[in-house]
């Protein structure tokens, strides 16, 4: 049996374990007063507000055991070689205009604040090229050719 191994950022680990405390403590008990209030209301059959308490608690303990295995199979990205594109660095792409992406694990990811995981089309494209390297960058919209202009 393989295991998969997360790979992330300090900041998306710290994001992971403080979202795993979150859920444990604060969330748990949120929901099981919310439970324990439903159930105080009677019929338990036609109470809506119980049957959604209940799948919120299913949701909760399902990311909880997530989170938890995120957390011990990841492999956090440090410092590394700045002329290759890796976890963790802001990388500038160029095709006409510059466009600056930072790569992130999948729970990082953001592509509102220019954050795209490694395993979307453009980080999967960009990963592990070199300085100058041409890219193409396959989405839904075609494919376009991109020079990687900067990683930091």
């Amino acid at each position: 049996m393989t295991q998969n191994i997360y790979q992330t950022t300090l900041s998306g680990f710290k994001k992971l374990k403080d979202e795993l405390v979150k859920r444990e403590t604060e969330l748990r008990s949120k929901i099981a007063d919310t439970i324990n209030e439903m159930r105080n209301q009677g019929d338990l059959k036609e109470n809506d507000g119980y049957a959604m308490a209940l799948e919120n608690q299913y949701v909760n303990e399902e990311r909880i055991l997530e989170l938890k295995e995120k957390i011990r199979t990841a492999q956090v990205i440090k410092d590394k070689n700045k002329s290759i594109v890796g976890l963790g660095d802001t990388v500038t792409l160029k095709n006409g205009k510059s466009v600056k992406y930072e790569i992130t694990g999948e729970e990082e990811a953001n592509p509102l604040e220019g954050k795209i995981s490694h395993l979307s089309p453009i980080g999967k494209a960009i990963m592990g090229k070199k300085l100058s390297s041409k890219v193409t960058i396959t989405t839904p919209k075609g494919a376009t050719e991109y020079t990687i202009e900067a990683i930091d």
